[in-house]
This record gives C-alpha cells, structure tokens and sequence, in this order.
C-alpha cells in the first residue's frame, strides 16, 4: 500500500508540472520511479533518473532534450550500477550548480523554492546512497522526496520568466511585485 501512495504522489506531481514545472523531467521521473519501486530493474530506474538531469541541465542551457540522450539504456546494462550512480550524481551537482547561479541572478521566491527542493532531493539521495551500507526505512527517503518532486512540479519553469517578465532597474532584474518603493 505505501508503494502505491508513493508512486500516486508522483504522478500527481507529473499531472501538477503541467502548470509549473518541465512534463518531460517529470514524465522521465515517473518512468524512473515506476521501475524502482515496482521491478527490480534498477539500472532502467538509474537510466532514467539520468535522463531527468539531463533534461533540466537542457532545460538551463535554454537547449532542445536529445533523443540519443536514450543510449543511456544499453550502457545501464553494462555498466556497474554504482558507475551509473555516480554519472548521476555528477549531473546532479551540475543541475544544482546552475540552478544555484542562475537563483543568484533571478533572485525569485519560484527559484528560492527549486533550490529548496534540490537541497531535498540531494538528502533523498544522500539517504539512498546510505542504504547501501544500511537499510534505511523507505519512509525516510520519502520525507525528502515527494516535498523535492512536489516543489519541482510547480517551480521548475515559474521562475525562469522570459525576459519581458522582467523590469530593469538600477542594473538588476526583478520581478514586478519585487521594486523597490520610493
């Protein structure tokens, strides 16, 4: 039953990225989580775990996603798993790296909000991780998971605003409601 709780929180997540966040990366996730919680076919589950760094680090270059970003599969079956955990965990620090920059300049509540709920992700995985040497309980990974994909869900594109969005003022881009007063 908490299975089942779980993978329905993602995909209430995939169904709420629609007004906020990247369907792709979420849609990616929901594939990813679909093969992690209900098969043991974890190196498709890591597979597509890569793919949904991949597509935000797209996201961030303002780039299209790459269909032979999927030779990832062939390569999850012959590569160790924890190979394919660290090139996952290598994207990841790159996506948080530039969501970290790219926060700096926008200076949003939305990008506060996505750092936040990288910071999130990050303890799923650092929690993850430490199942290898000890079992943590699934509700543990949980607590920081579904908070990290709800908040990706909405903020993922919100605070990435095109330009006209945007006022200038003294040098520096803020929203609207964020000017100074007189």
């Amino acid at each position: 039953m908490f299975d089942f709780v779980c993978f329905s929180w993602i995909v209430l997540c995939f169904l709420l990225s629609f007004t906020g966040g990247m369907p792709l990366a979420a849609g990616l996730t929901l594939c990813a989580d679909f093969f992690l919680i209900y098969t043991t076919h974890y190196a498709t589950g890591l597979a597509f775990f890569i793919l949904v760094q991949l597509a935000y680090l797209q996201n961030f270059r303002e780039m299209p996603f790459r269909l032979w970003y999927t030779a990832i599969f062939p390569l999850a079956y012959l590569l160790p798993l924890p190979v394919l955990g660290g090139i996952y965990a290598l994207l990841f620090f790159c996506h948080f790296y530039f969501a970290i920059k790219k926060a700096g300049t926008c200076r949003s509540v939305f990008a506060m909000l996505y750092v936040l709920a990288l910071v999130l992700f990050a303890a799923c995985d650092i929690t993850v991780a430490w199942g290898y040497f000890a079992q943590p309980a699934p509700e543990t990974v949980w607590l920081f998971y579904a908070p990290s994909q709800f908040l990706l869900a909405l903020t993922a594109r919100a605070w990435q605003l095109p330009q006209r969005f945007f006022h200038q003022r003294k040098g520096r881009k803020a929203l609207p409601s964020h000017q100074a007063k007189p």
